[in-house]
């Protein structure tokens, strides 16, 4: 009984732990890691942050330097725009309590923390507006467990947004009835730091909240009018307080995602209509496909939409304040479907993924309105409401339920579940009685019923990755990076062919080349591209490197799986590297044989200034891989180093052909195209295949071996066909997975490898001599051997970049629209290269300011009465 009384009193103790453990039991049942082999990352937690977190942990654990550069972004890149959208959340601490093999249950641990942190935020907000122990609990697992909270499970770094929202809403009451901004301006920063991106949704919305309760507060002219500086001051002096990562931010955002931003407008274009977002309100309304394209979630469960409802038809609350709420409430309905709202609400970018991101507004704002209905009526509500409520509800669960085809992630039985629990909200809300507290504490049982049903309705319709294919993989791919750098070392990039996320990388923390961001810098992907490799909006990956491209990029260390490597290591192949036999094999582990490639020259080396005039075609890897080795080299014609080779005929079984397009029979069970060829020597072989080939369109196997073909890439790609030996006849066989596909891009190269090696080897002679590297920067010593030649480096150019030959400053300059190269004069040089992200210094010093305009603000506090508590309820 002790524990019940002290609960009572501390109701934001069950608020933080009742969705928390609703979630924990569901992890467990579900057989979530440490409880069985299951884990809950799916799609972008599995395949992005995920490493993210393990790149937040070496950093903080070692290594600062990363917190301003990655050279394992990609081929390098500023890493301060990752932090700032991914890696701020506070709730990254928890990592650093689990050991790196246990970081898919940190992440379990984090999640739930921030599903506990969302409840308490939205039970003090139901607290300190008047709600008692069971609402507070109600209202704090209903917001927590949101159909918005459970869609965005996977997006973690998200969900703060969430938690902050609560206590941001706070510091606008108090700003208001207090004339304290502190908190709201606490909040506020912290929102903006943690993530800009939500921060900027949370703005919008928050200016509408604040026009609410200053209708609420009926205050003077000149008292609103104070109340308004105050709220804009705050509002500007948080921006203020957090220029110091933002500005930088919104740099790097005009230099990567910024790029995509809409300039025309689809004015009378609508995403859904309200038939279809009603859907939204039942039990379970989310599924994979709704992922990359549905309506908003906006469950919130029964008891908060018949209070939301009701808000509208409750005499208590005046005129004014419902007309304002009614205008809101239709601009946020209409933001769910109008594209230049939508537009508006993202950023001016449509989201990839995850529609309307910003519907965590619309639960809270449905969920406030809706506890300042039943605040009204604690002795239940009105028959007239009830009457209304029940023709209401059963108007919306008729339409979809008659309608039940339109909405494919809802069955019969989640209908009717919902259907039941409006039915029972109805029922509790009208016998609701100050003298009989157990109703009241039965409709907070109903709410954690609502909310724990949608929870396990949702996540059980989304699948996961195990926990065995994460951690095996990882722990094979950590033991063959660390094989491979006792051999080549730290400063040189290592290639592989096999990948289970793009941001490997950063998860071991070694140079690779492949990264998946939302800041990814749109060079990027066109530089990938246009050297056969697979890219992007957002994503590059060195899936079927040639010996030139490994040498131009310095991987020298190469890393491919065993083929006697055990069964039970996930060993996803990306790409066929016959060509590697040709390399020196240094090393092998359980999973992988190590390679160490003689052709890399390091990350930088003397070469002929030929090549800050070249340029690159797109979707033309053998013509520009020609073109950068002859400039580098400083030939005056580029040399024929790809052959063209002879393919039969394409022989076509199970479909027709026109032109070179095939297509399937409606009677075939298999469509399947044919090519051989037989080599005449032992150099390396390339098939090229066309960007149409894309999203797992084809199959391909080589005398019945597989040829892994990468999911996703919007270029030409090279796939190397090397024989074993030459003179055997080789059998390519396609096999369509789609209805048609067109092989006109079909054609096979062969490299001169013996003209290829001596081009490489002169360049590597030239290498710079790495004396130091840092996290964001190093330093080298590199000899120029005539006046027309530049130090060529594989680092991509960036404006933060300071450069210094001999001490003194220098312009470096950008090639091949992508990396950066210096200018030499003859003669050995010491370089020093420096990284630091543009106008984080000025961000700085607009921190610094607004921490004195602060300071100032606290020493000089606004002068005047408070509002008295009682201006904010309604008159009865």
């Amino acid at each position: 009984m002790r524990l019940v009384h002290w609960l009572k009193h501390h109701p934001l103790v069950l608020a933080a732990c009742v969705p928390a453990l609703i979630m924990a039991g569901y992890y467990i049942a579900t057989k979530v890691w440490p409880f069985g082999n299951n884990s809950i990352m799916t799609v972008d937690m599995g395949q992005q942050y995920i490493d993210y977190y393990s790149y937040y942990r070496q950093t903080l654990f070692g290594h600062p330097g990363q917190f301003f550069y990655a050279l394992n972004k990609a081929l390098g890149g500023d890493a301060l725009g990752i932090w700032a959208y991914y890696l701020m959340s506070p709730f990254n601490l928890i990592l650093l309590l689990f050991p790196q093999n246990a970081l898919d249950l940190a992440i379990t641990v984090m999640t739930l923390a921030k599903y506990a942190a969302a409840g308490a935020a939205m039970g003090l907000y139901i607290k300190r507006h008047g709600g008692d122990w069971p609402w507070v609990v109600g209202f704090g697992t209903a917001y927590a467990l949101s159909g918005w909270a459970l869609a965005n499970q996977l997006n973690l770094m998200w969900l703060d947004a969430a938690v902050f929202l609560p206590m941001i809403a706070l510091g606008v009451d108090t700003l208001i009835t207090r004339r304290r901004p502190w908190p709201f301006l606490g909040w506020l920063t912290l929102a903006i730091i943690t993530n800009y991106y939500m921060a900027y949704m949370t703005v919008l919305f928050i200016a509408g909240y604040f026009g609410l309760r200053l209708i609420e507060a009926r205050l003077s002219l000149r008292q609103s009018l104070r109340a308004c500086g105050r709220f804009a001051g705050a509002g500007l002096l948080a921006g203020g307080l957090s220029a110091w990562l933002l500005l930088p931010t919104v740099f790097q955002l005009g230099q990567s995602k910024g790029i995509y931003t809409e300039t025309h407008i689809r004015w009378t274009h609508f995403d859904t209509t309200p038939l279809q977002q009603l859907g939204k309100f039942f039990a379970g309304s989310f599924s994979y496909g709704q992922m990359p394209s549905g309506q908003a979630n906006i469950f919130i469960g029964s008891v908060a939409l018949i209070g939301f409802l009701l808000y509208f038809f409750t005499k208590e609350i005046r005129w004014q304040e419902k007309v304002y709420a009614f205008l809101f409430t239709a601009f946020l309905a209409v933001s769910l479907s109008w594209s230049p709202l939508d537009l508006l609400w993202h950023g001016m970018q449509y989201p990839v993924w995850y529609p309307y991101r910003f519907s965590f507004v619309v639960c809270f704002w449905m969920m406030a309105l809706a506890w300042r209905a039943l605040r009204l009526r604690p002795n239940g509500i009105t028959v007239p409401q009830l009457l209304l409520s029940l023709v209401v509800f059963a108007a919306l669960d008729l339409t979809v339920f008659l309608r039940r085809a339109q909405y494919p992630y809802l069955t019969i039985n989640t209908i009717w579940l919902t259907i039941i629990l409006d039915a029972l909200a109805l029922v509790g809300l009208a016998m609701l009685s100050d003298r009989r507290p157990a109703f009241a504490i039965g409709v907070c049982l109903l709410m954690l019923v609502d909310a724990g049903s949608n929870a396990v309705l949702t996540l059980n319709q989304l699948s996961y990755i195990s926990h065995s294919d994460y951690h095996t993989y990882t722990e094979a791919l950590r033991s063959g990076i660390a094989a491979a750098k006792a051999h080549v070392g730290d400063n040189d990039r290592i290639g592989k062919t096999t990948l289970r996320s793009k941001n490997d990388p950063m998860q071991v923390g070694y140079l690779g080349t492949d990264q998946f961001t939302s800041m990814m810098e749109p060079a990027a992907p066109k530089f990938f591209g246009a050297i056969g490799q697979s890219a992007g909006d957002g994503f590059v990956a060195y899936t079927d490197g040639t010996v030139i491209t490994d040498a131009l990029l310095d991987l020298k260390g190469f890393i491919t799986p065993r083929l006697d490597a055990p069964l039970n290591i996930f060993l996803p192949q990306v790409s066929a590297r016959p060509d590697l036999f040709d390399y020196n094999q240094i090393a092998q582990t359980t999973a992988f044989t190590v390679y160490e490639n003689p052709y890399a020259p390091g990350l930088g080396f003397v070469a002929s200034n030929r090549i800050l005039k070249t340029s690159l075609m797109a979707s033309e890897p053998v013509i520009n891989q020609e073109r950068i080795l002859a400039a580098l080299s400083g030939g005056q014609t580029v040399p024929d180093l790809f052959t063209a080779q002879p393919l039969s005929p394409m022989v076509v079984h199970g479909g027709t052909v026109s032109a070179n397009n095939v297509t399937k029979k409606p009677v075939a069970k298999q469509t399947t195209v044919t090519y051989t060829f037989t080599a005449s020597t032992t150099d390396p072989y390339y098939l090229q295949i066309g960007a149409n080939f894309t999203d797992n369109l084809v199959s391909l196997t080589q005398n019945g071996r597989s040829v892994p073909i990468y999911d996703t890439f919007r270029d030409r790609e090279l796939l190397n066909v090397t024989p074993s030996a030459p003179g055997k006849k080789q059998t390519l066989v396609f096999t369509l997975s789609k209805d048609s596909a067109d092989f006109g891009d079909i054609r096979l190269f062969s490299l001169d490898m013996s003209k290829t090696a001596v081009q490489l080897n002169a360049l590597k002679d030239q290498a710079w001599q790495l004396t130091n590297r840092t996290d964001r920067g190093l330093t080298a010593t590199a000899t120029a051997t005539s006046k027309h030649q530049v130090l060529m480096t594989s680092i991509p150019y960036a404006a933060g970049w300071r450069v210094k030959v001999d001490g003194q400053p220098v312009k470096v300059k950008k090639v091949l629209g992508y990396l950066m190269a210096i200018p030499l004069t003859k003669g050995q040089h010491d370089i020093t290269m420096t990284y630091t992200p543009p106008y984080f210094w000025p961000g700085v010093l607009i921190s610094l300011l607004a921490i004195a305009l602060l300071l100032l603000w606290l020493r000089f506090p606004p002068r005047g009465k408070p509002v008295a508590p009682g201006r904010l309820r309604s008159r009865h």
